[in-house]
């Protein structure tokens, strides 16, 4: 991104229009409570271009790549392959001058076409990644995280896998003030908190230093004039006005502007919490530094430290300075992700976010999209469902499990009427991995089962299902896809008061995992495990009532982008409600607010 000219760039003609950025691209699954962006979407299909606004975008492409797998690839830094020329006004970079640099790389298949799409982002934080928002949240894709490369992609378009650590996203956190409705709907609105950062599911390796960050408070690398470098895995022109999507890691030195000029390019310019860099000026024949396309979340660094994310620019890029996030109104809002308490989220498609599941009233299994941010225009909705099985009608009892094969990926497990219970595993990626295999009989005479994620503070799963005469049993996973014991653990009596339970993992933010019940008269109850079989809180404890009118309550990680706990209710009128919490068991809104409806043609969301 940065050796090249440029910003935003449009799509290519043919490029499908759910892709476009965040909620304006959205097609609702369901009635949803506020209307998607005017337009339906910012692409327009008549000209093959974004709407008239300037952007800085990831780099979208069509085709089918394979994403690499976690881990490690070879040596922790590529290296010899940064031999072109230097880029006009510019230079290739080593991934080992930048250790905090990674590319976050997607893809998504949409009504059969696959796409596939980059952004850049620093790592923060052993776990931590600092990208855009509009490169995570605008919607689904299986994500890596790729660490060391000078290059991310070869000509082909495959992802290079010689070098580097391949790294998968657990949960997202998303400034939940980034406008990104008004911004698609109004160009005059300023752009405003275009900021994420990744939670991975392990730590990346040492030698993938954490970038410093610029101080709370601190103005002075913004004044007008100061040297800043610029970085990242974004497109270039190669002196003939041709777009070079190689995906290399350049860098380039661009001056900080003053406000009043950052200003006089872009009318959305927010000098409270944006800067702008670079001279302008430049022609794809005849490009100065800036980033473009694929830049889109690295950094903006002057004296060491990042001060800025890259998020806007104009639609050629280098014709105008770049915009970025002016970090330091953000450090301590970045860094409060830091002690957020772990969580899982139900996610089936691999980017980190919750997803939902329906099974229909023919049978069939529908996946709806979460996008990471329930702020978008459609209740944090993404695209149309996507039906990802069928033949689902007979089974009494559906629902998903995590890390039962010790795989770190999410499995659905289903009962027959017969007590048969099978698991499907599925590729972490969105879709099965072949069909389903028996694992248990005898399950039928059970008047409740739920799966836990870590009951017995082991990191396996465990199921607990509910006798008739109310006692309540544990079976947990060997790690290895069967039973640690197959006979069952007592754990508890008297269960028989509640009518529907709830699994949500640590509910207070502690680690120790709950059970939340509801009784006929619409109370909620929560029982804390001690996280080795016991109870912390045996009697239990009231968290909240009136909720006997729901006909399905949902637990399933972070819905709204904050990367804490909520909880999601479909009620008799076939609403769907939002219910946030503080991730430490209290609630932010115990109203709830209806994020969308017509959910009657589901017998079963999970």
């Amino acid at each position: 991104m940065a050796n090249s000219a440029g910003s935003g760039r449009r799509w290519s003609a043919g490029v499908v229009a759910g892709l476009a950025l965040a909620g304006a691209a959205v097609v609702a699954p369901v009635t949803v409570a506020q209307a998607a962006p005017a337009g339906g979407g910012v692409y327009d299909a008549a000209s093959g271009s974004q709407a008239e606004r300037p952007r800085k975008l990831p780099n979208l492409q069509k085709g089918k790549i394979e994403l690499p797998t976690p881990g490690a690839k070879g040596p922790r830094f590529q290296s010899g392959t940064s031999a072109k020329p230097r880029i006009v006004g510019g230079g290739l970079a080593s991934a080992s001058e930048f250790p905090y640099i990674v590319g976050v790389v997607s893809t998504l298949q949409i009504d059969g076409t696959y796409y596939w799409w980059w952004c850049t982002g620093t790592i923060v934080a052993p776990n931590k990644v600092l990208t855009a928002a509009h490169c995570t949240a605008d919607g689904p894709g299986t994500t890596r995280v790729i660490a060391g490369n000078d290059q991310l992609l070869d000509e082909q378009g495959n992802i290079l896998d010689g070098s580097g650590y391949v790294a998968e996203v657990g949960s997202t956190w998303t400034h939940q003030g980034w406008n990104i409705v008004e911004n698609y709907n109004d160009p005059s609105v300023p752009l405003q908190n275009d900021i994420s950062v990744l939670t991975l599911k392990k730590n990346l390796p040492t030698e993938y230093t954490p970038v410093s960050l610029s101080t709370q408070g601190d103005a002075t690398p913004y004044a007008a004039g100061t040297s800043a470098v610029i970085a990242g895995y974004g497109i270039a022109y190669d002196g003939a006005g041709n777009e070079v999507d190689d995906s290399r890691l350049r860098k380039a030195t661009v001056p900080i502007r003053s406000d009043s000029v950052c200003g006089s390019y872009m009318v959305q310019y927010n000098p409270a919490g944006m800067t702008c860099a670079g001279e302008g000026g430049g022609t794809p024949t005849n490009p100065v530094p800036d980033t473009c396309s694929g830049d889109s979340g690295g950094p903006l660094m002057v004296g060491g430290k990042q001060v800025g994310v890259t998020t806007w620019g104009s639609v050629v890029c280098g014709s105008e300075p770049g915009y970025y996030v002016r970090l330091n109104n953000y450090v301590n809002t970045v860094k409060a992700d830091f002690t957020r308490p772990p969580l899982i989220n139900a996610d089936w498609s691999g980017d980190g976010h919750t997803d939902l599941i329906g099974r229909d009233t023919a049978g069939n299994l529908q996946l709806f999209y979460g996008a990471g941010f329930a702020n978008n225009g459609v209740g944090g909705f993404y695209y149309a469902p996507r039906q990802i099985n069928s033949g689902w009608g007979s089974f009494k009892r559906v629902f998903r499990v995590y890390n039962w094969n010790g795989d770190h990926k999410p499995s659905i497990m289903a009962m027959k009427t017969s007590g048969e219970l099978y698991i499907y595993n599925s590729d972490g990626a969105g879709n099965f991995a072949g069909g389903g295999k028996l694992i248990g009989t005898g399950w039928a005479n059970f008047t409740a089962l739920m799966v836990t994620n870590n009951w017995m503070g082991n990191n396996r799963p465990s199921l607990l299902v509910r006798k008739s005469n109310g006692d309540l049993i544990r079976y947990t996973s060997n790690g290895a896809g069967g039973w640690e014991n197959p006979a069952g653990t007592r754990i508890g009596t008297g269960w028989n008061g509640f009518n529907l339970f709830l699994t949500p993992g640590a509910w207070k933010g502690d680690g120790l995992e709950v059970i939340i019940g509801r009784t006929s008269t619409g109370v909620l109850k929560m029982y804390q495990s001690d996280g080795a079989g016991g109870w912390t809180n045996p009697a239990g404890t009231q968290i909240g009532s009136g909720w006997a009118n729901f006909k399905n309550i949902m637990t399933l990680g972070d819905w709204n982008g904050d990367n804490m706990m909520d909880m999601l209710g479909i009620n008799s009128s076939n609403q769907m409600r939002l219910y946030t919490t503080n991730g430490k068991g209290d609630w932010i809104d115990a109203s709830g607010k209806v994020i969308a409806s017509g959910w009657g043609d589901y017998n079963l969301i999970f």
